[in-house]
């Protein structure tokens, strides 16, 4: 047997089978997914073999390659080798390294170059019509696929085919798949959106300073910061990250405070200039993320507590 080898970041080394090679290329050790690499020299899961070692060593207890196959050949002695490879492949296996594999083909030079003539990927795509670019648009660095219309912002980004971008959308270092909406007013930031997605106006998905953040329910998935919105989700106008609830119950409550210190006619002039100062933001763009849906949601808080 074969195995393709190629050496990887000695930070990864533990998510591959990790070997060593002896002079004449022949495996000399194999680690299966170790915590403690020996080596950043791994398998990346591609085999030649003769049909009778297939045969011979694949049954009903040995049923994975790196797990079973792989060891019991080499503890054996059988006759397998390592072919060093130095082109390009990346394991996309993690969240942060599909993400990271989309955001490297947006390099000036990418090292997988998909209008490389000599390398023709030969994957069947569905036809639609040219992508459409609106008067509106602004594009940056991104690949935008066929059957788009993109009539808002879109920065380093990769857009699958049919995907729409509303005027005043911004869509920013991300990956949005098959026929996602991105509604009016809508900042999508570092996500990676699914199929037939929609985010309504106004929304914000992704914004926030959380990148070394594990996610509570999937630690082990998803701990960059990267958020993930499954197929055919609907994201609702004026949504955003549930700190704005909190932004929203802080403006209740100050106005509540205030009024129990400075009396009623202070507390609503405090509060209509905290609303004014917080519509202007919002209304400076989306660069200021500022909710028009908390601020909403403060108004409630504080005739409430006004009333």
């Amino acid at each position: 047997m074969t195995v393709a080898v190629k050496r990887v970041p000695i930070g990864e080394a533990s998510r591959f089978g990790i070997l060593a090679l002896g002079g004449d290329d022949r495996v000399a050790d194999w680690q299966e997914k170790p915590r403690q690499p020996k080596s950043d020299l791994a398998s990346f899961g591609i085999y030649v073999f003769l049909k009778r070692a297939l045969e011979e060593w694949l049954d009903e207890s040995r049923t994975d390659f790196g797990r079973d196959i792989i060891p019991a050949m080499f503890g054996a002695g059988a006759r397998v080798f390592g072919h060093r490879f130095d082109g390009y492949w990346q394991d996309v296996g993690t969240i942060q390294s599909y993400w990271q594999a989309h955001m490297e083909l947006l390099d000036e030079h990418p090292a997988l170059d998909l209008y490389d003539r000599e390398w023709l990927i030969h994957t069947r795509s569905e036809e639609r019509a040219p992508a459409r670019i609106g008067p509106t648009a602004s594009v940056h660095r991104s690949l935008i696929s066929h059957g788009c219309q993109v009539w808002g912002t879109v920065e380093r980004s990769v857009l699958s085919p049919g995907v729409r971008v509303d005027p005043g959308a911004v869509v920013r270092d991300s990956i949005v798949m098959f026929d996602a909406v991105i509604r009016a007013g809508a900042v999508v930031d570092h996500v990676i959106i699914d199929k037939e997605v929609s985010i309504g106006p106004n929304a914000v998905v992704g914004f926030g300073a959380d990148f070394d953040i594990f996610n509570r329910s999937e630690p082990e998935r998803l701990n960059t910061g990267i958020t993930v919105v499954g197929k055919r989700a609907v994201v609702f106008n004026g949504v955003r990250r549930v700190g704005d609830l909190w932004l929203a119950i802080s403006i209740g409550l100050l106005a509540g405070v205030t009024r129990m210190f400075l009396g009623f006619l202070v507390a609503s002039v405090v509060f209509v200039l905290l609303f004014v100062v917080l519509m202007l933001l919002w209304r400076l763009g989306r660069r200021s993320h500022v909710p028009f849906g908390s601020v909403l949601i403060g108004v409630v808080f504080v005739a409430m507590l006004l009333a």
